[in-house]
């Protein structure tokens, strides 16, 4: 049997918290400020946040059989054994996942945060900022309590602005599927946790990124806004290339990655604001092996809307060589595996968050998501030649079995759907705690040739979250 219990948020999940740190690192009024003179603003900012995570749910897959008795390799999508924690007994058959069930202390979608900021007044309508900030998370690496905690070090940057607009230099959140992570965090998970990303290993976790949200992530890039014209702003980037080492092709880049962003806010006199976005990315990518390149390309689009205590939040997103997770994660759903052009598959997706403040102290969410890959034509039919005895035979039926097309031997992960709800209460500004469940629910594509009448592999797990934040 192969082996495919190796999960891509388990080793992903840190670059899934994208959105709390970079929106919690905007100098806000809620800084600190340790210095103010002379035209100098000293301030920091951050939070601290801790969980109970429990998980309960069916193991993945172990066993999926195609109609020539091939077992079939899934790719990406659930979550597997990253810590014996599915019970299963020894003799029970394969088509048997077992069960997971665990309970741990973890880190929220943000991350612990510390940020550290120096403003500076070059003119009367110009100034500078200089931003750093730090991640760190509370469970122990790969729940080895005698293994270090590294800091993961998400933002630096300076940022000019003026009249003219402002020029953002250094790493920060990018620009594409930026205003889906915006939705998500403020109207979700801003004290929350959400989809744990793994079970056993470390977090941060990811709110409802993979779920209908396709988080935009951290670069290195210089970035120019427009000043505000009316209530629209264009933003444009251009940001360090990204590779992809596992796909053994697509391993060079000589261009920087193009985003942008177009938005549109504008308050509803004394009910509220509205705000609609659409962004867009467009990369070249070329083979380390050959000459050849291929084209990455995305596009996202949606909005908010807040009138006295609803809040409501909508984006979709599509993209070729996207992912399904976080804006050009390097996982094996990519692009097929075994042609040696490696073909990009598409993804798209669609969420909708609603937040509901009853009162001051109170938030009620509920979320909806759901991220998808599209399959290849190459998908559905064996792409090897495979059969020396008698050449003349279709490459697609050439194992010596003309009953049944050849196994193609892997199935992609075809959908990630996602249903939140929780409470939010406000102890006081600064000290928040929430109560949560996540549904997650991993749908495969059915092997090729598929036995008749079979079902799609699947697993469905419960998340069921409570913690405290503190920020300042």
């Amino acid at each position: 049997m192969k082996s495919r219990r190796t999960h891509r948020f388990a080793k992903t999940a840190g670059a899934l918290a994208l959105a709390g740190t970079s929106l919690l690192a905007r100098p806000a009024a809620a800084d600190v400020t340790l210095l103010d003179k002379d035209g100098w603003n000293v301030f920091i900012n951050g939070r601290m946040q801790a969980f109970f995570n429990y998980s309960n749910g069916e193991g993945q897959p172990r066993e999926v059989l195609d109609a020539n008795g091939t077992d079939t390799r899934l790719l990406d999508g659930g979550i597997g054994n990253d810590g014996a924690v599915i019970e299963v007994s020894q003799d029970a058959p394969l088509s048997d996942p077992g069960k997971i069930e665990e309970l741990r202390i973890r880190t929220g979608f943000t991350g612990n945060v510390l940020g550290f900021g120096i403003r500076k007044k070059l003119t009367a309508d110009t100034d500078v900022l200089g931003y750093t900030a730090v991640t760190t998370i509370i469970e122990s690496t790969d729940r080895r309590k005698y293994q270090s905690i590294f800091p993961d070090w998400r933002e630096s940057f300076l940022k000019v602005t003026g009249p003219w607009g402002s020029v953002l230099a250094g790493r920060s959140l990018t620009l594409y599927s930026r205003g889906a992570t915006e939705i998500t965090y403020l109207y979700g998970f801003k004290y929350g946790l959400g989809f744990p990303g793994n079970v056993s290993f470390n977090g941060p976790t990811a709110g409802h990124v993979g779920f209908g949200v396709l988080g935009n992530g951290f670069g290195a890039g210089v970035a120019y806004a427009t000043p505000n014209l009316g209530g629209a702003q264009l933003t444009v980037g251009l940001y360090d290339a990204t590779v992809f080492p596992n796909s053994a092709v697509w391993q060079r880049a000589r261009w920087p990655r193009l985003e942008g962003e177009l938005t549109y806010e504008m308050k509803l006199a004394n009910l509220g604001m509205f705000k609609l976005f659409g962004n867009g990315m467009w990369q070249k990518i070329y083979r380390n092996d050959t000459i050849g390149d291929d084209t990455l390309y995305g596009g996202g689009a949606g909005g908010r809307v807040e009138i006295g205590p609803v809040k409501l939040g909508l984006a979709g997103h599509y993209g070729k060589g996207v992912g399904m997770n976080f804006a050009l994660d390097t996982m094996a759903s990519l692009f097929h595996p075994g042609l040696d052009d490696r073909p990009f598959r598409t993804f798209d997706g669609a969420y909708a968050q609603l937040m509901v403040s009853p009162l001051k102290f109170l938030d009620v969410m509920a979320g909806a998501g759901m991220n998808r890959v599209r399959l290849l034509k190459d998908d559905q039919a064996d792409t090897w030649k495979d059969d020396d005895v008698n050449p003349a035979t279709p490459t697609e039926n050439d194992d010596g079995n003309p009953a049944s097309p050849d196994s193609v031997g892997h199935i992609p992960i075809k959908e990630q759907i996602g249903l939140s709800g929780g409470v939010a209460g406000h102890i006081s500004e600064n000290l928040h705690v929430q109560l949560e469940y996540f549904r997650a629910i991993f749908n495969w594509y059915k092997p090729s040739p598929a036995i008749p009448d079979s079902k799609n592999p699947s697993q469905k797990l419960h998340f069921v979250n409570v913690g405290v934040t503190y920020d300042f």
